[in-house]
């Protein structure tokens, strides 16, 4: 059964939504693991680095990322079959209904990391504590934002899969 125009449209657009999803993931995972503040001790010998690893809250926002990029990279091929071959890849309701949902889970799981970063962020720049740690935060706030957009990309995916089910 071929697509129909819309169907293809659709179908299209979730595939270039899910990709830049991934990018956007990639990316946000990128600057969180090498934002780095090196600490202004002068007297010590080997000075410790502040990193991500040093506030579990980072730590939740590079799992949520690294999970969604996970998700994301796993459904891509079969987005890209779906458009390639033209026709659905589950033929009932209850398989685009186990998608809809799992993009709905990890939709919320890579909102709540990039939430719970700001939150932290905010928290810790009402305290100044210098340069170093304003430009860090900076950073977990680009990253944060990254994983803030690509969900909002996802949610598009979902209200696209969602019209298309019926």
């Amino acid at each position: 059964m071929a697509f129909s125009d819309s169907e293809r449209a659709a179908a299209t657009a979730s595939l270039l939504l899910r990709v830049l999803t991934l990018l956007l993931l990639v990316a946000s995972i990128v600057i969180l693991v090498t934002n780095k503040i090196y600490a202004p001790f002068r007297n010590v010998v080997d000075p410790p680095n502040i990193t991500f690893r040093d506030f579990y809250t980072y730590r939740y926002v590079l799992s949520a990322a690294v999970i969604g990029g996970a998700y994301t990279l796993l459904v891509l091929p079969f987005a890209a079959i779906h458009v390639a071959q033209e026709r659905r890849i589950g033929r009932d309701r209850r398989a685009m209904a186990l998608l809809i949902f799992t993009d709905v889970v990890f939709a919320v799981l890579i909102a709540t990391g990039a939430a719970a970063g700001l939150g932290l962020t905010v928290e810790s720049q009402r305290f100044p504590q210098g340069p170093d740690f304003e430009n860090f935060f900076k950073l977990v706030d680009v990253s944060c934002g990254l994983m803030l957009v690509a969900t909002l990309c996802m949610v598009i995916i979902i209200m696209v899969s969602v019209r298309s089910i019926n």
